[in-house]
């Protein structure tokens, strides 16, 4: 009998085939980026430590990624799958850590490709899609600190969750339970008396600094925005609406995203086992036990416990980066015994699966009149970027109006304007208005 490839060879066979076409099928079928995907390549003309909706991360990957294509779209659809991918590579070298066969970790990860937040959910790249790939990277270095108590974990760990928290502050979640876990496990109290925690929390205060005076010297813009997205509805909505409505639709909207990686699964969790059986029963500590709820239920118990408490409505998508680790959680509690049938069942399913997905979104799109991803942002902003140059001669510097025409004119004049958003200086606070009186600006 043919032997079954290696796992890391059917990984990245089948995971380099998925990001290469996640990134061909809206290069191709859309005329425009996203929206926040738009929105972040407006922000990113001008480098700053902070933007009016989120700190710089993001905006940095976006600008940087734009520059090395030469302005191209792709380029914005392939940093989503880098983050696809990233998030991939770490949950599968955790897996194979914790569930002690790679097989068993080739399907933790492969299940992955049912939950929309791996496809459809990450065609718009922004700060939540930079937060799949940097939470489970955060969380295999936490364990490798944990469990080799090397420096240099210890410092990557500093170095992703300051990065993490300049991706979006919702990387505080994670943080709070990783120390959690810490403080309650009696096993980690030892790495509070050395110094090497400690280096890894300067490092997290040392690339948040610049951010955190950006802050105080633009009066908490991005915050001021976050608490106001949090608070809508808030007038109209009832109080039982407010502190539990909000919390069990965000749970149960997470609970149902991860129901498609759960049916994947059972294709492969039943059928015989005879002599090939790939592994036996994976045997799983208590420590990694506790370590797989800390850092992958707490943080979605603790941001459903928030939405409860403070009454904010948390969007269904702000959990891109909270399902990663439970492909391994399942695993690690169903404890599955695989064969080469199996795999390959759960192979050929993600696989259907996403070739299901890039048909009807592509079919969608097409046949879509009042999708965003139609919208002739490209000609429209040929049109203001003409009309300006044959009126003033001069290259058009700012344009000006509500947020997501100015975003897609920012993004697509060739002159590449800066944006004041809404009329509102305070949401762009590094555009200069006495250069913009004095150069004008067209006004949408």
């Amino acid at each position: 009998m043919q032997r079954l490839p290696k796992a890391s060879y059917l990984l990245w066979s089948f995971f380099i085939i998925y990001a290469f076409l996640w990134v061909l099928t809206p290069s191709l079928v859309r005329f425009v980026t996203p929206m926040d995907s738009t929105e972040g390549a407006m922000w990113g003309q001008v480098l700053q430590w902070g933007y009016p909706r989120d700190p710089w991360f993001n905006a940095l990957l976006t600008k940087f990624a734009l520059w090395v294509s030469g302005d191209q779209d792709w380029s914005v659809y392939l940093l989503s799958q880098l983050m696809v991918l990233l998030a991939i590579w770490s949950v599968w070298r955790l897996g194979r850590i914790i569930l002690k066969n790679d097989y068993l970790a080739l399907v933790a990860v492969i299940i992955l490709v049912a939950i929309q937040y791996y496809n459809l959910g990450v065609v718009d790249f922004n700060d939540n899609a930079c937060e799949l790939g940097l939470w489970p990277l955060m969380f295999l270095y936490f364990y490798r600190s944990l469990t080799t108590n090397r420096l240099k974990h210890w410092l990557y760990l500093g170095v992703i969750a300051g990065v993490g928290m300049m991706a979006k502050y919702y990387t505080a979640v994670p943080l709070v339970t990783m120390f959690l876990f810490m403080l309650f496990d009696k096993s980690n109290h030892c790495f509070f008396k050395e110094y090497k925690i400690y280096l890894a929390l300067i490092i997290v205060f040392a690339i948040s600094t610049p951010h955190a005076i950006w802050l105080f010297v633009y009066d908490f813009v991005p915050i001021q925005f976050s608490l106001s997205v949090l608070h809508r509805s808030a007038d109209t909505a009832s109080l039982f609406t407010k502190h539990f409505g909000y919390g069990i639709d965000f749970f149960f909207a997470q609970i149902g995203t991860f129901m498609g990686a759960v049916a994947v699964f059972l294709f492969g969790y039943f059928g015989k086992v005879k002599n090939n059986k790939l592994n036996d029963k994976p045997v799983i500590s208590q420590y990694d036990h506790r370590f797989l709820f800390y850092v992958g239920i707490a943080p979605f118990l603790l941001t459903v416990l928030i939405s409860m408490t403070t009454g904010w409505r948390i969007y269904t998508m702000w959990g891109i980066p909270l399902l990663s680790m439970w492909g391994v959680i399942l695993l690690a509690w169903t404890k599955p015994v695989l064969t080469k049938a199996k795999v390959y069942r759960v192979m050929f399913v993600a696989g259907l699966v996403t070739v299901l997905l890039i048909t009807g979104y592509s079919i969608s799109l097409s046949r879509s009149k009042t999708s965003s991803a139609n919208y002739p942002a490209r000609a429209i902003a040929k049109i203001m970027t003409e009309s300006w140059h044959e009126r003033y001669h001069t290259p058009l510097r700012y344009v000006a109006g509500y947020n997501r025409p100015v975003s897609y004119m920012a993004r697509y004049s060739q002159d590449r304007p800066e944006g004041l958003i809404d009329f509102n200086p305070a949401l762009n606070p590094a555009l200069n208005m006495k250069d913009l009186r004095e150069k004008g600006a067209v006004f949408i």
